[in-house]
């Protein structure tokens, strides 16, 4: 497909999003669908048990009353805009929701809206998975171009691009035509904000962008399907997005779509912290599985090289961080805590300032490494030398849950079983694992928010 001289960006995206159906969809794209469903109904599990999880559910039960839709795990009604807030801010609570490379984080602003649709309009498994590829076809459609422009401008993916791949996935689940489902996609552009002042500050406000984009994406698709109208030039146009938030429209940007399928392409995080230190943590480990236990209090010197978004902008290679909110992006410690504990999870990384920590975080030196930044790889290496000279190593090519380096059905269970076995009984771990498996054959998707409820221990 290409944009033709007549045709807006929106009016592009929106045929595309009209068009697509189950059967266009490869056997990658299905098996990543489930796969991210699974993932996000496990990071949800696990954000509910966030302090800001349980706050957000209380808030949208009191502030967004109605019976559409469900909150995860609570239980409670609300409106659908109510459940998707809170549910999305769940989903990325606990920062282990899925990333691609090229769009970021996606799953967290996409399945809870579907889900509550999907729970509020009887939706079958095989509408969920096609509106979800419609989203992440957008997301990369649009992201990647603005990408270097909102690092550099502070600006925060997952309530800008998310608000309106989340407002054309509601518009595909809402069973919507194409004019309205570019009318969703321009009106959630006046949606779209957000920055990342909450790295510097050390808050934990980004999980509630997640939730805003999800929340965006039903409004502005309701507001299509009501009568409103967006502006056509509200992507390309001389105040459009890629002027206003990026180098302006070119577009090759939008010629992946039709070519390709984003979805197949997303990747996973089974570590916790930013997805920028988990080459990091997969380097580490590997160097502690290939020479056995090391004797931390020996070591010298440790060397981490990683690609340039792994080491900037400062809050990234700073070794004393003000707390564990921003310990989760510094390289220092993720191999300090990993040396130590062997893992990166939430209670991992709590053990940041640790005296053992604290010492080894402070012996790293960070650098660029060329070949992984020239390749576009998101890979890692980490060097170690101890007081007697010797020295260890550990390299991956590119993190854990990479297309290229995807993790196994296996890592995927174990995850969300860590996740929400506290929560619920191993019965309905097992159902919501066994229902993701068959996602496509489900008639009525919102039977996964209510396996969520089901024997929950409070």
């Amino acid at each position: 497909m290409s944009v033709a001289t007549n045709e807006n960006a929106v009016d592009f995206i929106a045929g595309h999003a009209a068009t697509l159906r189950f059967e266009d969809l490869g056997e990658k794209t299905v098996l990543r669908a489930r796969q991210v469903v699974l993932d996000t109904l496990g990071t949800s599990l696990g954000g509910y048990q966030t302090r800001r999880g349980r706050m957000m559910a209380d808030f949208a039960a009191r502030h967004y009353p109605g019976d559409e839709a469900t909150l995860i795990v609570d239980g409670r009604a609300c409106s659908a805009g109510g459940a998707a807030l809170a549910n999305g801010v769940m989903a990325h609570a606990l920062g282990m929701d899925d990333t691609s490379r090229l769009a970021g984080h996606v799953a967290a602003e996409l399945v809870p809206l579907l889900l509550v649709l999907g729970e509020h309009l009887r939706l079958g498994g095989r509408e969920l998975i096609t509106a979800l590829a419609v989203g992440y076809d957008v997301f990369e459609a649009i992201q990647p171009t603005v990408k270097e422009w909102q690092r550099e401008r502070g600006l925060d993916h997952k309530s800008h691009v998310g608000s309106m791949a989340a407002a054309v996935t509601a518009a595909v689940a809402m069973g919507l035509d194409q004019e309205q489902i570019g009318n969703a996609l321009a009106l959630a552009m006046d949606m779209a904000s957000g920055t990342e002042q909450y790295v510097y500050d050390g808050f934990v406000c980004d999980t509630l962008l997640s939730g805003i984009g999800a929340r965006n994406g039903i409004d502005a698709a309701r507001m299509a399907a009501f009568g409103f109208r967006g502006p056509p030039g509200a992507l390309d146009g001389p105040y459009g997005y890629f002027h206003a938030y990026g180098p302006g429209f070119d577009p090759a940007a939008l010629e992946s779509l039709g070519t390709r399928q984003a979805l197949a392409e997303t990747g996973f995080k089974p570590h916790a912290g930013c997805r920028h230190v988990h080459s990091c943590v997969d380097a580490t480990q590997a160097l502690r599985n290939s020479n056995g236990a090391l004797d931390l209090d020996a070591i010298a010197a440790i060397e981490v090289d990683s690609y340039l978004n792994a080491i900037t902008p400062h809050f990234r290679v700073d070794s004393e961080p003000a707390n564990a909110y921003q310990a989760c992006y510094s390289l220092p410690v993720t191999v300090a805590v990993t040396l130590q504990r062997g893992s990166f999870y939430k209670a991992d990384i709590q053990a940041w300032d640790d005296p053992q920590v604290r010492r080894l975080r402070r012996l790293v030196r960070v650098g660029l490494e060329e070949e992984l930044e020239k390749a576009g790889r998101n890979g890692c290496e980490v060097r170690i030398t101890m007081d007697d000279g010797r020295k260890y190593r550990g390299r991956v090519e590119y993190a854990r849950g990479e297309p290229e380096n995807m993790m196994s059905d296996a890592e995927f269970e174990g995850k969300f079983r860590k996740l929400g076995g506290d929560l619920l009984p191993e019965e309905g771990i097992d159902a919501l694992i066994d229902a993701c498996a068959h996602l496509e054959e489900l008639e009525d998707v919102g039977q996964l928010l209510r396996l969520t409820t089901a024997g929950v221990r409070v």
